[in-house]
Protein backbone atom coordinates (compact mmCIF):
# COMPACT_ATOMS: atom_id res chain seq x y z
CA UNK A 1 0.00 0.00 0.00
CA UNK A 2 1.56 3.56 -0.94
CA UNK A 3 -0.26 4.88 2.44
CA UNK A 4 0.43 2.88 5.00
CA UNK A 5 -2.50 4.42 6.92
CA UNK A 6 -4.72 2.07 4.40
CA UNK A 7 -3.90 -0.90 6.91
CA UNK A 8 -6.04 0.87 9.58
CA UNK A 9 -8.65 2.26 7.38
CA UNK A 10 -9.14 -1.60 6.27
CA UNK A 11 -8.56 -2.71 9.64
CA UNK A 12 -11.39 -0.15 10.82
CA UNK A 13 -14.24 -1.55 7.67
CA UNK A 14 -13.44 -5.41 8.25
CA UNK A 15 -13.82 -4.56 12.37
CA UNK A 16 -17.48 -2.97 11.43
CA UNK A 17 -18.60 -5.56 9.26
CA UNK A 18 -17.55 -8.13 12.19
CA UNK A 19 -19.42 -6.17 14.39
CA UNK A 20 -22.45 -5.81 12.59
CA UNK A 21 -22.52 -9.26 11.57
CA UNK A 22 -22.27 -10.27 15.54
CA UNK A 23 -24.86 -7.84 16.46
CA UNK A 24 -27.07 -9.21 13.56
CA UNK A 25 -26.22 -12.77 14.54
CA UNK A 26 -26.74 -12.13 18.69
CA UNK A 27 -29.86 -10.60 18.64
CA UNK A 28 -31.70 -11.83 15.27
CA UNK A 29 -30.60 -15.68 15.64
CA UNK A 30 -29.36 -16.36 19.40
CA UNK A 31 -31.74 -13.76 21.04
CA UNK A 32 -31.61 -11.14 23.47
CA UNK A 33 -30.73 -13.71 26.67
CA UNK A 34 -28.50 -13.69 29.28
CA UNK A 35 -25.60 -14.97 28.02
CA UNK A 36 -25.38 -12.92 24.95
CA UNK A 37 -25.19 -9.78 27.23
CA UNK A 38 -21.39 -9.68 27.74
CA UNK A 39 -20.60 -10.53 24.52
CA UNK A 40 -22.93 -7.61 23.07
CA UNK A 41 -21.31 -5.72 25.71
CA UNK A 42 -17.55 -6.76 23.71
CA UNK A 43 -19.01 -5.76 20.84
CA UNK A 44 -19.53 -2.35 22.22
CA UNK A 45 -16.29 -1.87 23.78
CA UNK A 46 -15.02 -2.98 19.63
CA UNK A 47 -16.99 -0.35 17.97
CA UNK A 48 -15.47 2.54 20.87
CA UNK A 49 -11.70 1.01 19.83
CA UNK A 50 -13.15 1.23 16.26
CA UNK A 51 -13.94 4.92 16.33
CA UNK A 52 -10.78 5.79 17.87
CA UNK A 53 -8.60 3.84 15.33
CA UNK A 54 -10.19 5.06 12.33
CA UNK A 55 -9.41 8.91 13.80
CA UNK A 56 -5.29 7.62 14.25
CA UNK A 57 -5.77 6.41 10.57
CA UNK A 58 -5.72 10.11 9.77
CA UNK A 59 -2.89 11.21 11.65
CA UNK A 60 0.01 11.86 10.25
CA UNK A 61 2.88 8.89 10.15
CA UNK A 62 5.70 10.95 11.60
CA UNK A 63 3.45 11.07 14.60
CA UNK A 64 2.15 7.47 14.86
CA UNK A 65 5.76 6.17 14.72
CA UNK A 66 6.22 8.00 17.98
CA UNK A 67 2.41 7.53 18.97
CA UNK A 68 1.15 4.05 18.16
CA UNK A 69 0.46 2.59 21.78
CA UNK A 70 -3.14 2.66 21.03
CA UNK A 71 -3.08 0.95 17.75
CA UNK A 72 -0.80 -1.98 19.51
CA UNK A 73 -3.32 -2.05 21.90
CA UNK A 74 -5.98 -2.12 19.78
CA UNK A 75 -4.28 -4.53 17.13
CA UNK A 76 -4.22 -7.11 20.09
CA UNK A 77 -7.91 -6.30 20.98
CA UNK A 78 -8.73 -7.14 17.68
CA UNK A 79 -6.37 -9.96 16.98
CA UNK A 80 -8.20 -11.95 20.00
CA UNK A 81 -11.04 -11.24 18.81
CA UNK A 82 -11.81 -10.90 14.72
CA UNK A 83 -7.98 -11.78 13.67
CA UNK A 84 -8.03 -10.41 10.67
CA UNK A 85 -8.68 -6.45 11.41
CA UNK A 86 -5.49 -7.53 14.35
CA UNK A 87 -3.44 -8.37 11.81
CA UNK A 88 -3.42 -5.87 9.83
CA UNK A 89 -2.86 -3.22 12.65
CA UNK A 90 0.38 -5.45 13.25
CA UNK A 91 1.13 -4.63 9.67
CA UNK A 92 0.80 -1.36 9.82
CA UNK A 93 3.31 -1.00 12.93
CA UNK A 94 5.67 -3.27 11.03
CA UNK A 95 5.49 -0.84 8.00
CA UNK A 96 6.58 2.01 9.82
CA UNK A 97 8.81 0.38 12.70
CA UNK A 98 12.88 1.51 11.69
CA UNK A 99 14.03 -1.30 9.88
CA UNK A 100 17.28 -3.26 11.72
CA UNK A 101 18.84 -4.97 9.07
CA UNK A 102 19.51 -8.88 10.21
CA UNK A 103 22.68 -9.72 9.25
CA UNK A 104 22.46 -13.46 9.42
CA UNK A 105 26.12 -15.60 8.66
CA UNK A 106 27.23 -16.55 4.80
CA UNK A 107 26.97 -20.62 4.05
CA UNK A 108 28.62 -20.78 0.94
CA UNK A 109 26.40 -22.76 -1.73
CA UNK A 110 28.13 -25.23 -3.50
CA UNK A 111 27.22 -26.10 -7.12
CA UNK A 112 24.52 -28.90 -6.87
CA UNK A 113 26.33 -31.67 -9.32
CA UNK A 114 24.12 -34.40 -11.22
CA UNK A 115 24.48 -37.37 -7.98
CA UNK A 116 23.08 -34.74 -6.20
CA UNK A 117 20.32 -34.47 -8.06
CA UNK A 118 19.90 -37.73 -7.96
CA UNK A 119 19.99 -38.58 -4.47
CA UNK A 120 17.35 -35.45 -4.15
CA UNK A 121 14.73 -37.55 -6.75
CA UNK A 122 15.49 -40.82 -4.69
CA UNK A 123 14.76 -39.48 -1.30
CA UNK A 124 11.45 -37.58 -2.79
CA UNK A 125 10.30 -41.42 -4.28
CA UNK A 126 11.48 -43.30 -1.40
CA UNK A 127 9.76 -40.92 1.12
CA UNK A 128 6.54 -41.47 -1.09
CA UNK A 129 6.81 -45.20 -1.36
CA UNK A 130 7.59 -45.88 2.71
CA UNK A 131 5.17 -43.29 3.37
CA UNK A 132 1.94 -44.03 0.91
CA UNK A 133 3.08 -47.34 -0.71
CA UNK A 134 4.72 -49.85 1.68
CA UNK A 135 1.33 -49.39 4.59
CA UNK A 136 -0.67 -50.85 2.23
CA UNK A 137 1.21 -53.88 1.13
CA UNK A 138 0.21 -57.28 3.34
CA UNK A 139 3.24 -58.18 4.41
CA UNK A 140 4.14 -54.67 6.23
CA UNK A 141 0.80 -54.32 7.16
CA UNK A 142 1.67 -55.33 10.88
CA UNK A 143 4.94 -53.27 11.18
CA UNK A 144 4.50 -50.24 13.24
CA UNK A 145 3.93 -46.93 12.67
CA UNK A 146 6.55 -45.59 14.54
CA UNK A 147 8.94 -48.08 12.90
CA UNK A 148 7.98 -46.39 9.79
CA UNK A 149 8.42 -43.10 11.07
CA UNK A 150 12.06 -44.31 12.32
CA UNK A 151 13.26 -45.53 9.41
CA UNK A 152 12.46 -42.37 7.33
CA UNK A 153 14.61 -40.24 9.86
CA UNK A 154 17.43 -42.42 9.90
CA UNK A 155 17.55 -42.69 5.92
CA UNK A 156 17.35 -39.07 6.06
CA UNK A 157 19.82 -38.66 8.43
CA UNK A 158 22.36 -41.04 6.56
CA UNK A 159 21.47 -39.30 3.31
CA UNK A 160 22.20 -35.89 4.66
CA UNK A 161 24.20 -35.83 7.84
CA UNK A 162 26.92 -33.76 5.88
CA UNK A 163 25.09 -30.96 5.13
CA UNK A 164 22.68 -30.99 8.31
CA UNK A 165 25.64 -30.93 10.85
CA UNK A 166 27.15 -28.64 9.41
CA UNK A 167 24.20 -26.21 9.00
CA UNK A 168 23.52 -26.88 12.91
CA UNK A 169 27.28 -26.02 13.73
CA UNK A 170 26.78 -22.81 11.87
CA UNK A 171 23.20 -21.88 13.28
CA UNK A 172 24.09 -22.30 16.85
CA UNK A 173 27.29 -20.66 16.18
CA UNK A 174 24.89 -17.65 15.10
CA UNK A 175 22.23 -18.57 17.26
CA UNK A 176 21.50 -14.48 18.52
CA UNK A 177 21.99 -13.89 14.50
CA UNK A 178 19.44 -16.25 13.59
CA UNK A 179 16.60 -16.09 16.45
CA UNK A 180 15.71 -12.31 16.00
CA UNK A 181 14.93 -13.74 12.09
CA UNK A 182 13.35 -16.85 13.46
CA UNK A 183 10.89 -15.18 15.39
CA UNK A 184 9.95 -12.17 12.98
CA UNK A 185 9.31 -14.68 10.11
CA UNK A 186 7.10 -17.48 12.04
CA UNK A 187 5.03 -14.54 13.10
CA UNK A 188 4.96 -13.09 9.43
CA UNK A 189 3.89 -16.85 8.43
CA UNK A 190 1.26 -17.12 11.46
CA UNK A 191 -0.38 -13.86 9.70
CA UNK A 192 -0.41 -15.03 6.44
CA UNK A 193 -1.57 -18.93 7.34
CA UNK A 194 -4.63 -16.87 9.74
CA UNK A 195 -5.85 -15.25 6.51
CA UNK A 196 -5.40 -18.23 4.47
CA UNK A 197 -7.38 -20.73 7.15
CA UNK A 198 -9.71 -18.58 8.56
CA UNK A 199 -11.94 -18.77 5.33
CA UNK A 200 -11.17 -22.68 4.97
CA UNK A 201 -12.64 -23.22 8.16
CA UNK A 202 -15.77 -20.88 8.17
CA UNK A 203 -16.38 -23.01 4.56
CA UNK A 204 -15.94 -26.09 5.93
CA UNK A 205 -18.62 -25.34 8.55
CA UNK A 206 -15.57 -25.19 11.64
CA UNK A 207 -14.06 -28.63 9.94
CA UNK A 208 -10.42 -29.03 10.66
CA UNK A 209 -8.12 -31.00 7.90
CA UNK A 210 -8.68 -35.41 7.81
CA UNK A 211 -4.69 -34.39 8.80
CA UNK A 212 -5.40 -32.67 11.68
CA UNK A 213 -7.87 -34.79 13.10
CA UNK A 214 -6.00 -38.03 12.94
CA UNK A 215 -3.07 -36.22 14.80
CA UNK A 216 -6.08 -35.03 17.83
CA UNK A 217 -6.88 -39.00 17.68
CA UNK A 218 -3.74 -39.34 18.12
CA UNK A 219 -3.08 -37.23 20.89
CA UNK A 220 -6.05 -38.66 22.57
CA UNK A 221 -4.53 -42.05 22.34
CA UNK A 222 -0.47 -41.77 22.58
CA UNK A 223 0.05 -37.76 23.83
CA UNK A 224 3.33 -38.35 24.65
CA UNK A 225 4.57 -40.18 21.42
CA UNK A 226 2.86 -37.70 18.95
CA UNK A 227 4.10 -35.01 20.55
CA UNK A 228 7.86 -36.42 20.00
CA UNK A 229 6.67 -36.93 16.36
CA UNK A 230 4.90 -33.81 15.93
CA UNK A 231 7.41 -31.51 17.12
CA UNK A 232 11.34 -33.35 16.68
CA UNK A 233 10.58 -36.17 13.94
CA UNK A 234 7.94 -33.84 11.61
CA UNK A 235 10.27 -30.06 11.61
CA UNK A 236 13.63 -32.57 11.24
CA UNK A 237 12.02 -34.79 8.36
CA UNK A 238 9.63 -33.01 6.50
CA UNK A 239 12.45 -29.98 6.38
CA UNK A 240 14.93 -32.18 4.90
CA UNK A 241 12.87 -33.49 2.54
CA UNK A 242 10.58 -30.50 1.49
CA UNK A 243 13.52 -27.97 1.50
CA UNK A 244 17.21 -29.09 1.82
CA UNK A 245 16.59 -31.97 -0.33
CA UNK A 246 14.15 -30.18 -2.64
CA UNK A 247 15.92 -27.53 -3.18
CA UNK A 248 18.71 -28.62 -4.87
CA UNK A 249 16.33 -29.99 -8.06
CA UNK A 250 15.50 -26.35 -8.68
CA UNK A 251 18.20 -23.35 -9.53
CA UNK A 252 14.90 -20.93 -9.78
CA UNK A 253 14.47 -19.57 -5.99
CA UNK A 254 10.80 -19.14 -6.62
CA UNK A 255 9.69 -22.03 -8.49
CA UNK A 256 11.42 -23.79 -5.90
CA UNK A 257 9.58 -21.85 -2.82
CA UNK A 258 6.07 -22.70 -4.76
CA UNK A 259 6.89 -26.00 -5.70
CA UNK A 260 8.13 -27.01 -2.68
CA UNK A 261 5.14 -25.43 -0.47
CA UNK A 262 2.34 -27.05 -2.60
CA UNK A 263 4.23 -30.59 -2.52
CA UNK A 264 4.14 -29.82 1.43
CA UNK A 265 0.65 -29.51 1.03
CA UNK A 266 -0.87 -31.88 -1.23
CA UNK A 267 0.90 -34.53 0.66
CA UNK A 268 -0.40 -33.42 4.01
CA UNK A 269 -3.77 -33.57 2.40
CA UNK A 270 -3.67 -36.63 -0.06
CA UNK A 271 -4.75 -39.71 2.11
CA UNK A 272 -7.87 -37.28 3.93
CA UNK A 273 -9.90 -36.85 0.86
CA UNK A 274 -13.21 -37.08 1.24
CA UNK A 275 -15.09 -34.31 -0.99
CA UNK A 276 -14.23 -30.98 -3.11
CA UNK A 277 -13.96 -28.98 0.07
CA UNK A 278 -11.42 -31.29 1.55
CA UNK A 279 -8.87 -29.60 -1.41
CA UNK A 280 -9.00 -26.23 0.16
CA UNK A 281 -6.90 -27.52 2.94
CA UNK A 282 -3.84 -28.02 0.87
CA UNK A 283 -3.42 -24.12 0.24
CA UNK A 284 -3.49 -23.76 3.91
CA UNK A 285 -0.88 -26.30 4.50
CA UNK A 286 0.95 -25.12 1.34
CA UNK A 287 0.65 -21.71 2.74
CA UNK A 288 2.88 -23.30 5.67
CA UNK A 289 5.03 -24.76 2.96
CA UNK A 290 5.75 -21.65 1.24
CA UNK A 291 6.81 -19.28 4.08
CA UNK A 292 8.95 -22.45 5.58
CA UNK A 293 10.72 -22.64 1.80
CA UNK A 294 11.45 -18.55 1.50
CA UNK A 295 13.07 -18.96 4.86
CA UNK A 296 15.44 -21.85 4.14
CA UNK A 297 16.15 -19.73 1.00
CA UNK A 298 16.68 -16.48 2.61
CA UNK A 299 18.72 -18.18 5.08
CA UNK A 300 20.38 -20.67 3.43
CA UNK A 301 20.16 -22.97 6.77
CA UNK A 302 17.89 -25.77 7.13
CA UNK A 303 17.87 -25.45 10.43
CA UNK A 304 16.10 -21.99 10.49
CA UNK A 305 12.91 -23.71 8.53
CA UNK A 306 12.94 -26.41 11.09
CA UNK A 307 12.97 -23.90 14.10
CA UNK A 308 10.10 -22.34 12.61
CA UNK A 309 8.50 -25.97 12.16
CA UNK A 310 8.87 -26.66 15.56
CA UNK A 311 7.64 -23.31 17.02
CA UNK A 312 4.29 -24.14 14.80
CA UNK A 313 3.91 -27.54 15.72
CA UNK A 314 4.72 -27.51 19.48
CA UNK A 315 2.00 -24.74 19.91
CA UNK A 316 -0.42 -26.79 18.37
CA UNK A 317 0.26 -29.14 19.92
CA UNK A 318 0.21 -27.82 23.27
CA UNK A 319 -3.14 -26.08 22.27
CA UNK A 320 -4.55 -30.28 21.19
CA UNK A 321 -3.16 -31.04 24.61
CA UNK A 322 -5.81 -28.48 26.20
CA UNK A 323 -7.97 -28.92 24.19
CA UNK A 324 -8.27 -32.81 24.86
Amino acid sequence: MKDKRNYLKAACILEVIYIITMFIYYLFVIGLKSETIASIFMLLISTFFTIILYNESKKDISYLKTNNIKILIFGIWMFLESIIPGILCFFFLSSIKEKKKIDLPMIKQEKVNKKEKIKSIITLISFMLILFVVPNINFFKNISSYFIYAFILIFIIILYHKELLNNFKIFIKNLKSYLPFIIKRYFIMLGIMLIVAVPIVLINSGKVSGNQEAINEMFKKVPIATLLLSCLYAPLAEESIFRLSLSKLFANKTLFIIISGFLFGILHVINSISSINDLLYVFQYATLGICLAKAYKDSNNIFVSISMHFIQNFLAAILVLLVY
